[in-house]
């Protein structure tokens, strides 16, 4: 059975839907943010939320310093992020 848009809107507005959604997030960005520091990085990790215009809720978790996250000729590659978001 197909869902509805009706349903799936209500779904991606549900209060405990998004807390869960901001609760992973959370955990994961203090992770990458334990990460950076203990690499040396110095990047701030943030998270931010919100409803997509097709009506799917989302977290993104953000570093201010891709530099850090990809590596450049005179800065290492931490990958705080992306190692974060692997772990169990």
């Amino acid at each position: 059975m197909a869902m509805s848009k009706k349903m799936f809107d209500q779904i991606n507005r549900n209060r405990q839907v998004r807390a869960h959604l901001m609760q992973v997030a959370r955990a994961k960005a203090a992770r990458a943010q334990a990460i950076t520091n203990a690499e040396g990085g110095e990047a701030r990790i943030t998270v931010k939320s919100g409803i997509r215009p097709g009506g799917r809720a989302y977290v993104n978790i953000v570093s201010d310093s891709p530099i850090e996250e990809y590596g450049s000729e005179s800065t290492p590659r931490i990958r705080a992020l992306g190692r974060a978001i692997r772990e169990a």
